[in-house]
Order: structure tokens, then sequence, then C-alpha cells
């Protein structure tokens, strides 16, 4: 990476600008291709983390520090990917980012309004959302134009996997329940009372949840593999009966998921099945998720190499 330093004659043009439209130096933070990030975005974004995490900044100063360096980190990430958005002529509208915040508040089977709250409590405001997501959208924009066709994934490994993790789900039922944390709750305890047996999760779900279906420990019933969201399906493909998950996100919530019985059809032999067109696609997903991710941050690292970057404080 290379780092753009003020020369004299810019720094002399800056200060003999007028006051009124003037930036003082020690408010930017960085100064990204000649786009600057100030010291006020970086504090509102780092004070949206820190309430995130809890962390109190008198009483951890140097987690502080760190946090601090990784938001302004992903700030200039994001500043270099809406600049190469721009340069390619994406345009994401008002509608889109609308449209995606419809699908994830309906995914989150909360109301809007609760939704929102909840954000709130974490200290992500309405408008900081919308300006993340739009971020998100932009990259889902430049992975699909400059990454996707880079990231291949095979019939055999579509099949070997729908062998291995999923063959039997797809002949069968399986039933789930959900336990998601409202975000003042502390899901690390609780994730750890539940595997050490202190709490049984049926009971976690019922005192904590805000979930579907609480007071019944959050069972969601029997369902199809090929009717569960994509992380869900993926998850519970690699669970066997009565586990339990790890801690999994949803959006500004924390979540577990548990999977309560099975039911497979008798006499079905798995060594050579084939999933359906819909199952494969779904295997195409899981599979291809993290090799996008890997690829994609190449990418970004790619441009970050390229990009004139000036962090001043």
């Amino acid at each position: 990476m290379r780092t753009l330093f003020i020369s004299l004659a810019c720094a002399a043009s800056l200060f003999s600008a007028q006051p009124v439209f003037a930036v003082p130096v020690s408010r930017i933070a960085a100064v990204v291709n000649g786009d600057m990030i100030t010291a006020r975005e970086l504090d509102r974004e780092l004070q949206s983390e820190l309430v995130g995490q809890k962390l109190d900044p008198a009483k951890n100063p140097q987690m502080v520090a760190e946090v601090r360096k990784a938001v302004l980190d992903r700030m200039i990430n994001d500043k270099i990917l809406l600049q190469e958005a721009d340069k390619e002529k994406i345009e994401i509208s008002d509608a889109d980012v609308d449209a995606a915040i419809d699908r994830i508040v309906k995914d989150s089977q909360l109301s809007r309004d609760v939704f929102f709250k909840q954000l709130a409590q974490e200290g992500i405001s309405e408008k900081v959302f919308r300006d993340r997501l739009y971020v998100q959208i932009v990259s889902q924009r430049l992975m699909s134009r400059n990454v996707v066709n880079k990231v291949v994934v095979t019939e055999d490994e579509i099949n070997d996997y729908y062998r291995k993790n999923m063959a039997g789900f797809a002949s069968g039922r399986a039933r789930v329940a959900m336990l998601i944390y409202p975000v003042e709750a502390d899901a690390e305890k609780w994730a750890r009372d539940i595997a050490s047996g202190k709490v049984s999760f049926r009971d976690a779900v019922r005192a904590v949840s805000i979930g579907p279906n609480a007071q019944e420990g959050g069972d969601l019933g029997f369902m199809a593999l090929s009717d569960m969201a994509p992380g869900m399906m993926e998850q519970v493909s690699r669970m066997k009966k009565g586990d339990v998950s790890p801690l999994l996100s949803m959006n500004a919530n924390k979540a577990q998921i548990a999977l309560l019985d099975f039911e497979e059809a008798e006499g079905v032999d798995h060594s050579n099945a084939v999933p359906d067109a819909e199952t494969a696609s779904r295997i195409e997903q899981i599979l291809r998720r993290p090799r996008l991710q890997e690829r994609f941050q190449q990418y970004t690292a790619q441009l970050r190499d390229k990009a004139l970057i000036d962090i001043r404080n």
C-alpha cells in the first residue's frame, strides 16, 4: 500500500482557504484517493461498535484502540469499494436499499419496529444501518461483476456434499427449534450454560428468546431441508439429533438452533444419490459462499494496494 503524504504546497493551499469551507487537518482521520474520512465519521462508527461489543473506553483503552483501528480499516475499504463502483457506473437506488431492508426484517421474524429498536440498542441507527447496507449491496454488485465468474463449483463437488451431508435430510424431515437472543442478553453466557448442561435449550428459549414460539421452546416443527433458509440449511445439515448449534449471527442478534428430531425414509441407499435441482442450487450456494468471500477479499486487497491512502490519526 502506498501512502499519500501532503506536500507543502497542498498544505499552504489548505490553510489559505476560507475558514467556513476548510476542514481542519486535525479533524481528518484519513484520505483515500482524495476522499476524506473525517474524525467525526470515524467516532460515530466507533461508538456504534463499542455499544455493540459492550466495551467501556475507560476500562478497556487498549481494546478500544484496536477496535478503532479495525473500524477505520473497514471504512477505508468501504470508501475504496464505493469509488470503484462509481468508476464502473454501478448505481444503487433507495428502492434497492428498501427492498433489502424488507427482506432482512422478514427473515428476522420480528416486526419492523422491534427490529429497529433492537438495532438502536446495539448502537445502530436506521441511517447507519441503511448506509452499511448500501455498501453491502455495492460490494455484491462488484462481486457479481468481477469475482463470481472466477469461482467454480463442480457437479461432482455438489453431489459429494449432498451424499455426505444432506441425502438423509432430503429423504426425511428435520424438526428444529430456534433461540433468538435480544441484543441486551449475554448470549455468550447463555450458550456456555446450554453447552455445559447448566440450562436446557428449551428452558433458555422460554427464558430469553424473542424468536417464534418461545413458550414452546422455539419449536418450529418438522420441515423439509428445501424449505429452510440457506443459512439454517447449511447449519442443520452438519448436525445430529440432539445437537445445539454454536452462536450464529442473525442481523443485529445472536441465535442458536437445535435439531430436536429427524425422520429419515427407510430403505434408501444414498451412495449414488444426487440432489434435485433446487437442492443442488442451495448446495452450490453453500460451497460457493466461502470461496467468493476469499476471492472478494483478494479483489479488495488489490484495489487497496493501488489506492493512495493517508491515515492521519
